[in-house]
């Protein structure tokens, strides 16, 4: 149905993985999430944001040096931005493109996943969720900051995948 949707923060998760020395995952997260999703008689539009300074990490020890311009450059640049161009697909099998803007970079992204809803919601209005993910090669967006590892590899690889649960509400 045509309408604006807004995010339920507390049900809604924006994480990063990259694989680290290779042989294990890196993971973290950005929390609160901002984001609507408007639905008009010409498609959906996905508009949605998180604050650098909110990312969430196991170490906090790595949070500073990723806060840095070496990686986010929070201090330029304090938020990460997504805005979908194009919203396409089956609720099951979606294709979301838009721009991710971060680190003073904007390039084009594409993302596969799924909406679902919308639902009737407990004491009224209407709930869906949208699930994404993506790969983006974090060089192109300037975090160029690498690590030899001792016997040969680095410490951490290009390819990042985003996975990002959006659950939303409607009154």
């Amino acid at each position: 149905p045509t309408g604006t949707y807004t995010v339920d923060p507390l049900h809604s998760n924006a994480n990063f993985e990259v694989e680290h020395a290779g042989v294990s995952i890196f993971r973290g997260g950005f929390k609160p999430i901002d984001a609507t999703l408007v639905s008009t008689d010409d498609g959906l539009v996905l508009d949605g944001r998180v604050r650098v300074d909110g990312i969430s990490v196991d170490d906090e020890n790595i949070r500073p040096h990723l806060l840095s311009p070496e990686f986010f450059d929070a201090e330029r640049n304090p938020e990460i931005r997504f805005r979908s161009t194009e919203i396409s697909g089956s609720n099951g099998d979606l294709r979301v493109v838009g721009e991710l803007s971060m680190a003073g970079a904007s390039l084009p992204i594409e993302a596969s996943g799924r909406l679902r809803g919308p639902v009737a919601a407990p004491g009224g209005g209407e709930k869906l969720s949208l699930a994404l993910e993506a790969v983006i090669d974090r060089t192109a967006y300037g975090m160029n900051w690498q690590m030899e590892i001792p016997g040969g590899g680095v410490a951490l690889a290009n390819e990042v995948k985003l996975i990002v649960e959006l659950e939303f509400n409607r009154d």
